[in-house]
């Protein structure tokens, strides 16, 4: 046998030894994977968002789950604590929207609690009034709305520069402060905050803000958005030529200039991948926020406001690499 040979047969074995060691790797994977034999998918209500979430979570795991896997849906009006086996083993609760959420946090359930489509706030409060929630390996959340690094930086890739963004806040939501302060560094832009502790300070709070702006970011804050006052905020704003950014879909259609915001099939697809991925012990991931999100504009306000906005898939596409490298 000559040099050449040997040289290619222990060539040939050290490649044996590399693909037995890799099915070896995914076959110790596979066997370390949460093996989930039933799911339950208590709504808020039926209909809407909630529905089209569990709809479009169910086809994905029934087409991604080889095994049988049992996924009842059921409302939290009729829900009932006989609806988990026994048996907890292989079982997982997805609760969709603050109401499942509280409703679930009320019943001392044997099963991990997944809570979806619900704000980040209302699941810091949840688990603030159970301490027995605190562990967030068996309840946790993927919240509705989006970060404030990823709401900030969509103002930061719809405008030049490093652009002044204003924020009206509420007396009750003044926490928020440090937090926003924070994201906006990180997303480099210059933050105003205006504290509002009555509605009869709103349009002076609002006129100070928009004197030292740029741009406009709504929060979700009831307070301050709300019927009684979006369309005072949107005209004001709108006739100083400072463009508003809200987080839904809604706020473009009422005259805002572009929002990011998650969609129930982008959640459902995100809470797919994470069951899929649960380790044996069937601990939860921490809480977090969407993975995957949309960006809508509206051109007639970008029209009139002067502003030469990209596309919605460029701004998506800019938002995608900015919040990738802020992380």
């Amino acid at each position: 046998m000559t040099l050449h040979e040997r040289i290619f047969i222990a060539f040939l074995s050290s490649l044996r030894l590399i693909k037995i060691a890799v099915l070896t790797l995914l076959l110790g994977s596979a066997s370390t994977c949460f093996a989930l034999d039933g799911l339950t998918i208590v709504l808020s209500e039926e209909g809407g968002a909630y529905s089209e979430f569990a709809v479009n979570l169910s086809n994905i795991l029934t087409q991604s789950n080889t095994n049988r896997l049992s996924i009842k849906i059921v409302t939290v009006d009729k829900f009932s604590s006989e609806e988990i086996p026994r048996t907890s083993n292989g079982q997982l609760l997805v609760a969709v929207g603050s109401s499942a959420m509280s409703a679930m946090a009320q019943k001392p359930l044997p099963v991990p609690i997944l809570n979806v489509l619900v704000p980040q706030s209302s699941y810091v409060k949840t688990i603030k009034q159970n301490p027995r929630l605190q562990d967030s390996r068996r309840f946790s959340a993927v919240f509705v709305d989006q970060s404030w690094v990823r709401q900030f930086g969509l103002i930061q890739v719809s405008m030049t520069g490093h652009p002044r963004v204003g924020v009206l806040i509420g007396k009750d939501a003044t926490d928020l402060i440090p937090t926003l302060q924070s994201a906006a560094k990180e997303a480099e832009v210059s933050l105003n905050i205006e504290t509002v502790s009555e509605d009869a300070e709103l349009l002076a709070a609002l006129r100070k803000l928009l004197a030292n702006s740029d741009a406009m970011l709504a929060i979700p804050d009831p307070r301050i958005y709300n019927r009684n006052n979006i369309s005072s905020i949107l005209l004001t704003s709108y006739r100083q030529q400072i463009p508003l950014f809200g987080f839904s879909a809604s706020y473009v259609k009422a005259g805002a200039l572009a929002a990011v915001y998650s969609q129930p099939y982008q959640i459902s697809q995100q809470v797919a991948e994470i069951i899929n991925s649960l380790p044996s012990n069937a601990l939860l991931p921490s809480p977090q926020y969407p993975r995957y999100f949309s960006v809508n504009i509206n051109p007639q306000v970008a029209r009139s406001l002067s502003i030469n906005i990209a596309s919605e898939v460029e701004l998506q596409n800019k938002l995608k690499h900015l919040t990738e490298r802020a992380q």
